[in-house]
């Protein structure tokens, strides 16, 4: 019975114990670039990569299975990868939120095409990727 008590005190005592949180925070010098990059390739693992394919990214569904107001365009390099800057997703400067969002893509190479959509693009530094595998 006095383990029990004993117990149930230690228990109650970390229920009402507040979390300090004046602690350091690591602050971070510069801010990483956001980038968002398309890997092209032919395998699962990534490694079979697919140059100069056309990455087209569309704003609506529409508009990319009708191939028209394509909204950004690259083609990918030796490394399979088409990279797009906020730079280029937000010209005007808006900011993160503003082009925060789902988007359409259409990769095409030859006669091999893929569409998919961008389940969500991360508005944190670093880099996004979406990999699309021609099969």
């Amino acid at each position: 019975m006095k383990k029990i008590i004993i117990a149930a005190l230690a228990l109650a005592g970390l229920l009402f114990s507040s979390c300090d949180r004046t602690g350091n925070f690591e602050v971070f010098e510069k801010e990483i670039p956001w980038n968002f990059c398309v890997k092209v390739s032919t395998d699962e693992a990534h490694l079979k990569v697919v140059s100069g394919a056309t990455v087209q990214i569309f704003k609506s569904e529409e508009d990319r299975d009708a191939q028209k107001n394509v909204f950004l365009t690259k083609t990918t390099d030796a490394n399979g990868e088409a990279l797009f800057t906020l730079a280029e997703f937000d010209p005007q400067n808006k900011g993160g939120e503003f082009v925060k969002g789902v988007y359409y893509l259409r990769v095409a190479k030859g006669s091999d095409v893929k569409t998919e959509n961008t389940r969500y693009l991360l508005m944190n530094s670093g880099t996004t990727y979406h990999y699309i595998i021609f099969e």
